[in-house]
């Protein structure tokens, strides 16, 4: 492919997903620690949930026998005889005739096989008889064992995102770690003899560096926790050097900087340097179109813009579904869906991706576009993707990349 060739951000991805492998690594990790992480094999149910036949409220505990023919002018009375609270056992056996105080969640003693709730019962003697005004049906108000969940039943599937539901499923169960695909190692490298570092006063010509926190921040959102590297000058011998002591400790590698035409775009002369194998340079869409990604020693490198708008549009296009494919992560994929215009879009001759904030199905953007404003990023969930050529009105329909 000419280096000079624009292609669109479907091929450019398809180039690096065709690249890269899923990271062949498991581990057992604590469920606390498991938040977000993917599941690394199907897990099954050990034990049946509830592990016993319980109560679902606080009453009485019986024979259903004992209660057939009453009625209000003729109510079955039963000796309660003892009480048995969530988390205890009752330990003598319930004759005929008798019933037993029971509270939500405690275990229903042997023989019985329904209970009749609190406030649907009489007490007498001082609580030592219960009556009933009415039949109780076999198995009413009650919760047999594994009636949520059953022993050997399929919990979780491999590949599945462990979220706060499906961690509390595993934690009914006992378990206290859960197998995990390992997360991929990710460096994070800005580049530019125009950065300084945040908290210094910042020197003549100079601006802060924020696309460290702009890339390493969003790789956070995600689940990542990213091996972010000391910002690099444009020395291409430097920065090649750099790349070269730390690749191989490395899943993939992240730039930001010098990927243009300009005299201090460094990265094809650092890609020489090292002998990376190249895939592509430049997409046929604005912002983010100066994109160079390549392979080296079978990691990814994908080196985007400096200006951070562009490099959070190519972070979006390409690096994400990218750290998906490596990380197991369905969810990173490309999510787009149809979206309707609240205002006006006049046609551009290149492909362009907009800033936008999709709420009920509608897009509403900022009145300015510029790729280089930060502060018009907040508040945004989505980027617009608007065709070459397209005029777009109010109400038109266009597809949305959600992040």
């Amino acid at each position: 492919m000419g280096q000079q060739e624009k292609i669109p951000a479907e091929e450019a991805l398809n180039l690096v997903l065709g690249k890269v492998k899923p990271k062949d690594a498991d581990l057992k990790i604590e469920i606390k620690d498991a938040l977000g992480r993917v599941c690394a094999e199907k897990i099954f149910a050990p034990i049946d949930n509830p592990p016993f036949d319980r109560s679902p409220l606080d009453g009485y505990a019986m024979q259903s026998a004992d209660t057939a023919g009453a009625s209000a002018e003729n109510p079955a009375q039963l000796r309660v005889a003892g009480t048995v609270y969530a988390g205890d056992v009752f330990a003598g056996k319930l004759g005929k005739g008798e019933a037993v105080r029971i509270m939500t969640g405690a275990m229903f003693p042997p023989d019985c096989d329904c209970m009749v709730m609190q406030e649907n019962a009489s007490i007498a003697d001082g609580g030592k008889i219960v009556s009933v005004s009415a039949p109780v049906a076999a198995y009413e108000n009650y919760i047999r064992a594994g009636e949520d969940i059953r022993k050997g039943q399929l919990l979780i599937e491999a590949g599945e995102r462990l979220d706060f539901a499906r961690l509390t499923i595993l934690a009914a169960m006992g378990m206290d770690a859960v197998p995990v695909k390992a997360l991929p190692v990710t460096g994070l490298l800005c580049t530019g003899d125009e950065l300084a570092a945040a908290g210094k006063p910042l020197p003549t010509g100079k601006i802060y560096n924020s696309n460290e926190t702009l890339i390493g921040s969003r790789l956070r959102e995600l689940g990542f926790s990213p091996k972010t590297l000391p910002a690099s000058g444009d020395d291409a011998g430097a920065v090649a050097a750099k790349i070269d002591s730390v690749i191989d400790e490395l899943d993939a590698l992240i730039t930001t900087g010098a990927v243009s035409v300009g005299e201090k775009d460094i990265f094809h002369e650092v890609f020489n340097i090292l002998g990376a194998e190249k895939l592509f340079w430049r997409l046929n869409s604005k912002p983010g179109g100066a994109i160079l990604t390549g392979i080296y020693r079978g990691r990814p490198l994908m080196c985007l813009s400096g200006n951070p708008f562009a490099a959070l549009t190519g972070f979006e296009l390409i690096v994400k579904p990218v750290l998906g494919k490596i990380a197991s992560r369905a969810d990173l994929a490309i999510n787009k869906r149809r979206v309707k215009l609240r205002e006006n879009l006049p046609a551009k001759p290149v492909r362009r991706f907009i800033r936008a904030r999709v709420e009920n199905g509608e897009a509403a953007f900022p009145a300015e576009h510029l790729s280089g404003q930060i502060f018009s990023i907040a508040g945004c969930n989505s980027l617009l993707d608007i065709p070459a050529g397209a005029a777009l009105e109010a109400g038109d329909e266009t597809e949305a990349l959600l992040f």
